[in-house]
């Protein structure tokens, strides 16, 4: 397969930086057919299933009928009972009331083959009913459960987004040069919370982040604002803001039709991870010295080891259109680094092509059929490797055995598994290994 680069793209895959340097100045044409060899020995899995879409979860929608007649306020939806289970997890909330129907989406953890449904009225008492996941239909006429109060309630089920540094190059495949949590609530008709955690810096350069809300224009947005007016880029150096240019919480990304606020409205949150993870280094002009933090395994350096950070954004739309669909399926955090000196962004697998603050050509990364540079894990508890152990490693040997190794490699729950076939070993990231992990 040969595919055609522009002199504006400046990237360049592993293959080719191995081979030597090679000018941007003029149109280059790249085979891949040509390097199978060389990814073949940086890749940590041998047989990658190509219609791979690196998903874990999926949005569902679902028709809810409110019939209960117990005055219901709310609609919550739950990975597990929340009146028997202290581990049931918030997974998406529409605002309601007896009588109605409600389509709404939720985005459900591929492992998971039933879910619930409650009914809450404004004592906080609880109706719930369960139904499967392919289900289209949900009503309360038959609840397994009806105004009951509950010991405790349900903390919102957070996604891991866990980044490799290097597109469009090879990684090391540990997926910690970031690692960030968020979390979606519907806190309003208007209104969502997004709650992000920033967990861990594996970069040896600077990384930049911030959050597309897919779909949804700029002047879609009445305000973006954080809580207690607290934010992730507090006192950044100025050599920091190459990759964001400012401290703006809202940003217009350039996907537009030309018109103002007609691109796609985008969060800032962080214009460097280093900084943001500590800043309390010392600056020499207006620069610092940049550490990994909470991904390795020695305790020697005092910045190795220190508190995730968070940030709370209260997202008030200008419109209530389509909020019951809001899923992490609508929304693109990425990452913004250097490649030779110049700006990429790294997306999730769906949206790998994007270009959405920094402009250059990725659609030629289209029909890229490797392993990605983001994972998107559907738990809140997700164990990232540490730095320098692959996820997963899966190499089948000449002699008919199969060698499983990294730091998800349970036999049946493997990160190679799932790497090789889209419809296996859908829980490996429950099954870390000890030692190789944070």
């Amino acid at each position: 397969m040969k595919i055609r680069f522009y002199n504006q793209l400046f990237v360049l895959m592993t293959a080719v930086m191995v081979f030597g340097n090679i000018s941007c100045s003029k149109e280059i044409e790249y085979d891949e057919d040509k390097d199978k060899e060389q990814w073949r020995r940086v890749l940590p899995v041998d047989s990658i299933d190509q219609n791979h879409a690196w998903q874990l979860s999926e949005s569902h929608s679902y028709q809810f009928t409110v019939n209960a007649n117990v005055g219901a306020q709310k609609l919550e939806v739950y990975s597990a009972n929340p009146i028997t289970s202290s581990e049931a997890e918030m997974m998406a909330r529409a605002f309601v009331k007896d009588g109605d129907q409600v389509t709404m989406s939720v985005s459900v953890p591929s492992r998971l083959t039933t879910i619930y449904a409650a009914l809450i009225d404004k004592d906080g008492n609880y109706t719930v009913t369960s139904f499967s996941p392919t289900d289209r239909y949900v009503d309360f006429s038959n609840p397994i459960a009806l105004q009951q109060s509950i010991k405790k309630t349900p903390s919102i089920m957070e996604y891991t987004y866990c980044y490799e540094e290097d597109f469009p190059g090879a990684g090391d495949y540990d997926y910690n040069d970031l690692v960030m949590r968020i979390g979606l609530e519907r806190t309003g008709q208007k209104q969502i919370d997004i709650h992000v955690t920033l967990l861990a810096v594996g970069a040896s350069g600077q990384i930049a982040a911030a959050i597309r809300l897919v779909g949804y224009r700029y002047q879609d947005i009445e305000s973006v604002v954080a809580k207690d007016d607290k934010t992730l880029n507090v006192n950044v150096p100025k050599m920091s803001y190459g990759l964001i240019h400012n401290d703006d919480i809202l940003l217009e990304g350039i996907n537009g039709n030309g018109t103002k606020g007609s691109g796609e409205a985008v969060i800032n949150v962080c214009a460097d991870a280093h900084w943001s993870m500590d800043n309390t280094v010392e600056t020499i002009n207006d620069d610092f010295k940049r550490k990994k933090y909470n991904v390795l395994d020695s305790f020697d350096d005092p910045y190795d080891i220190i508190y995730a950070k968070n940030v709370d954004f209260t997202v008030t739309f200008k419109s209530e259109d389509g909020l019951n669909n809001f899923t992490h399926e609508m929304i693109d955090p990425f990452i913004l680094t250097y490649y030779m000196a110049n700006k990429v962004e790294t997306h999730l697998e769906e949206f790998k092509t994007s270009q959405i603050l920094q402009e250059y050509d990725a659609t030629v990364f289209k029909d890229f059929k490797k392993l990605p540079w983001v994972l998107r894990i559907p738990t809140t508890h997700f164990q990232y490797p540490l730095e320098g152990h692959q996820i997963g490693f899966m190499k089948h040997m000449k002699s008919g055995t199969v060698s499983l190794d990294g730091a998800y490699r349970e036999i049946g729950h493997s990160f190679g598994e799932w790497a090789e076939n889209r419809k296996n070993s859908l829980d490996w990231y429950l099954y870390p290994t000890d030692g190789e992990v944070w």
